[in-house]
């Protein structure tokens, strides 16, 4: 705009008794500002592939998050073993979770699918504990993990006398009616782990499950289980596993 205005200005003067018209002042053109430069976008915790997100039929969580959360917790979970071995000695066993983690990373349900530890009351313990955890939300959906626990009293307790399971046979078919009534028609087979104390009682018993819908009928049987009158081990606890078909 500048040299315009400067020729307009020389045409005119060279013309005598033309008068000049007077020129617009021309404003200055304001700088343009620097292109700012974009965030980068956050990276997705999720893996998707051109803005889509990757689902499966079940979703999925951080291997590394899920053992912390775990780590964190063992203490907890192996306290309700801790509290009940003053009171059964020759406490000890496996006992392996299913853990379903729901869209919010609150736990739906968990269940022993493994268990050899003969002792309802800890299982159950374990399973509420296992149970209040928080994971984060999965991707993709509904999530499940799994965990295991080995646990016994130390090098120093006193392990239960191994009974064969023919020993219990004859006191369970005493009780064939009332664990029919239990099961309601489920003929899944159902293996329990128990303790027969000095007196002939059992001192505790317990199963894995099948399922979470499998609770009832479990904990049904194991009441017959535990009702059971059995020949005295002598002195000390004898333990066994039979399976309920």
């Amino acid at each position: 705009m500048r040299p315009r205005a400067l020729l307009l200005l020389l045409l005119t003067g060279a013309c005598g008794g033309v008068q000049a018209q007077p020129t617009t002042p021309v404003t200055p053109l304001a700088a343009e500002p620097a292109p700012v430069a974009a965030a980068p976008a956050p990276t997705p915790r999720c893996g998707s592939v051109q803005g889509m997100t990757i689902e499966g039929q079940m979703g999925s969580l951080d291997p590394a998050r899920v053992r912390r959360t775990l780590r964190d917790a063992e203490g907890t979970l192996t306290a309700c073993y801790t509290r009940r071995v003053d009171a059964l000695p020759c406490l000890s066993g496996h006992i392996g979770l299913r853990i379903r983690v729901g869209e919010d990373g609150a736990v739906r349900w968990a269940i022993p699918t493994a268990s050899t530890l003969g002792d309802r009351a800890t299982e159950r313990c374990i399973v509420e504990a296992a149970a209040a955890l928080r994971f984060e939300a999965p991707c993709g959906g509904e999530a499940e993990v799994t965990y295991a626990l080995d646990l016994d009293g130390g090098p120093d307790r006193r392990p239960a006398t191994a009974w064969t399971p023919q020993r219990v046979e004859a006191a369970l078919r005493t009780r064939r009616t009332a664990l029919a009534a239990c099961r309601h028609g489920n003929r899944a087979p159902i293996q329990v782990t128990l303790y027969v104390a000095p007196n002939g009682t059992v001192a505790a018993a317990g199963a894995p499950l099948a399922s979470h819908e499998a609770a009832a009928v479990t904990d049904c049987v194991l009441r017959e289980v535990q009702a059971l009158h059995l020949p005295t081990p002598g002195s000390w606890y004898a333990r066994t596993t039979v399976t309920i078909p």
